[in-house]
């Protein structure tokens, strides 16, 4: 099984926030679903009475700028992340929402240190996944009637990638048979599939959504999906000894072959949605 990429790893692919955000916005365009996920998960539910909230792994802000509107007037925003880089673009993010908002690079290990049942609203897009083992302190923090909504990956997103990507490593002998690529073992943290087992231990109430999806490209558009690649590439190569420039190269003239051969060439990209209330967490969870 390949290592879980470390912190300093995950900042590696992170830390170039202008590079992060324009794949942001090319799955927004490639994406056969036209609704933004953020969105679906939040008109599920009013937060017209949440004051306290608390974005996790927070990125640039794209779950708290969705929040324009529907907190309460007086609603704060908390955003943290282990990457110092995104603190402007979150608090930019805060204003445009119409929220006071602050931003902490201290990372999510930080909550441990936060008073129980705290907020009314916890959020984390695509990031649970890298600190699963905070959901104990997540409930904590909660409060009784609050809601923490989380957003993660199906157990098929990117495994076109992922399957292209370990036949080619097999092909040069840099990956055996049982071992898993970093983004395999990311997957396998928190997904779709395992999410509501993950969770039930510390919510009386979780409801799950599911956000099927696909990105689709024409053979024309196939450096869109390279360039998605590329950007995710640490994910798929640490550790195994490949050379990044090589494998993007072997990758693109397979992309190529490929879509020779039909007209699009489209990824899996279903994700899911865990709206979760009624914290049962004990009072000092490890």
């Amino acid at each position: 099984m390949a290592d879980f990429p470390d912190k300093r790893k995950i900042r590696q692919v992170f830390r170039n926030v202008q590079k992060h955000r324009q794949i942001e916005q090319l799955i927004r365009r490639f994406s056969s679903a036209k609704e933004d996920i953020r969105l679906a998960a939040l008109d599920r539910t009013d937060l017209s009475s949440c004051r306290t909230v608390l974005e996790l792994g927070c990125a640039f802000g794209a779950f708290t700028e969705a929040l324009k509107s529907r907190l309460h007037p007086e609603a704060c925003i908390t955003g943290l992340d282990i990457i110092a880089e995104y603190g402007p673009f979150f608090r930019e993010a805060c204003a445009r929402a119409g929220y006071p908002g602050r931003f902490s690079p201290a990372g999510v290990e930080s909550i441990r240190k936060f008073p129980s049942a705290s907020y009314d609203l916890i959020l984390c897009s695509y990031a649970l996944y890298f600190f699963v083992d905070m959901i104990p302190q997540i409930a904590r923090i909660l409060k009784k009637d609050g809601l923490f909504i989380t957003i993660t990956h199906d157990e098929c997103n990117m495994q076109e990638l992922i399957h292209l990507t370990r036949a080619t490593l097999k092909e040069h002998g840099l990956l055996g048979d049982n071992r898993l690529l970093p983004v395999e073992s990311i997957l396998r943290q928190f997904s779709a599939a395992n999410g509501r087992e993950r969770l039930g231990p510390y919510f009386g109430d979780i409801r799950a959504l599911e956000f099927p999806n696909t990105l689709v490209f024409q053979p024309w558009e196939i450096y869109f999906f390279v360039d998605y690649y590329q950007f995710k590439s640490p994910f798929f190569l640490l550790d195994t000894g490949a050379d990044k420039r090589k494998m993007v190269r072997t990758l693109l003239h397979k992309l190529q072959d490929i879509g020779a051969g039909r007209k699009v060439i489209s990824m899996c990209k279903d994700d899911a949605i865990f709206l979760c209330r009624l914290p049962l967490s004990p009072e000092n969870p490890s």
